[in-house]
Order: structure tokens, then C-alpha cells, then sequence
């Protein structure tokens, strides 16, 4: 999953929890955790590590669980946010296929070593996988997208996120 299906997708997810459990969610950090383990991770174990793995420590439970603890440690209610978008992000990405990462560090401190990509190969795999067709990653950016535009009209307009 891309940009769009993760922020659309966890949104949508976060728009209906506040729907049914009529709680105020605050969007900013449901855009934030939508995207953190990803923002964190990609120049971690793409550039700084020689993983060529951009699902390191930020795609573990580990991380989830230490941002609860800045929720519980500081009361602030963000932080619920945060790692609860995160969290989802985490399910978004079908980290339960990649458990030495998922439970990271219960299976062994190492992280998987990927198979070297290029640059170039890499921008092509994302360029490839916004072609439509029925591939789960254009399906679920496609759903993405379509979620943020009816939040957004729902909300009449994008200053929403920032006024709460």
C-alpha cells in the first residue's frame, strides 16, 4: 500500500470509530500515524542500514506498544491517536506475513535483508503499481482516494484537519 490507501484507508477507519463511539478523533495525528512508520523507516533500513528493507523497527509491535507508553507517561491523548493510525497502518501493510519483523525483537534481534533493488528499479515497482489494473496496491489507493475526497467534502473543506 502507497500514500493514498494508507491515509485514505486509515482515516475512513478513524471517521468511523468516531461515528459509533462518538469520541473526537484528532485527524492531525491520524495523518501523522497513518504514515510514521513509513516516514521513520524507509531511510532507516533503505539508506542507513544495509537491509534494503523499508519495514524495520517502526513496522514492529515494539513501536506501537512505546508509543501507548508516551500516552500513558504523558496523558496526552494524541499519542492514542498516533499509535492507533500506526497500528492500522501496520495491519494495512499485512505485517503478520513478515512476523521477524512484526515481533521484532521476540523472533531474533536481526531484521530480514532484502534483495538488492536499484534506485531506478525502485521507482519503477511504485510507477508500476499505480498502472490500473487489479493489483491490491492501485485497489486499495483507488479506496484511499476515494475516502478522502468524500471526508473532505463531508467536512467542507481541508482546513478541518488543522482547526481541531
Amino acid at each position: 500500500m502507497l500514500l493514498l490507501g494508507h491515509i485514505g484507508i486509515t482515516i475512513g477507519i478513524a471517521w468511523l470509530v468516531e461515528s459509533k463511539l462518538k469520541i473526537k478523533v484528532d485527524y492531525r495525528m491520524i495523518l501523522i500515524g497513518s504514515l510514521l512508520p513509513d516516514i521513520l523507516d524507509k531511510p532507516v533500513g533503505m539508506i542507513l542500514l544495509p537491509l534494503n528493507n523499508g519495514r524495520v523497527f517502526a513496522h514492529t509491535l515494539l513501536f506501537i506498544f512505546l508509543i501507548l507508553l508516551l500516552f500513558i507517561g504523558l496523558s496526552y491523548r494524541k499519542f492514542l491517536f498516533l499509535s492507533f493510525a500506526s497500528f492500522l497502518h501496520l495491519l494495512e501493510d499485512e505485517m503478520w506475513s513478515e512476523p521477524a519483523t512484526l515481533l521484532w525483537p521476540l523472533l531474533g534481534l536481526e531484521f530480514p535483508v532484502k534483495e538488492h533493488v536499484s534506485f531506478y528499479g525502485y521507482i519503477s515497482r511504485i510507477v508500476s503499481e499505480y498502472t490500473p489494473s487489479s493489483s491490491h496496491t492501485f485497489i486499495s489507493e483507488v479506496i484511499g482516494l476515494i475516502i478522502i475526497l468524500a471526508f473532505l467534502v463531508r467536512h467542507q473543506n481541508i482546513f478541518y484537519l488543522i482547526r481541531r
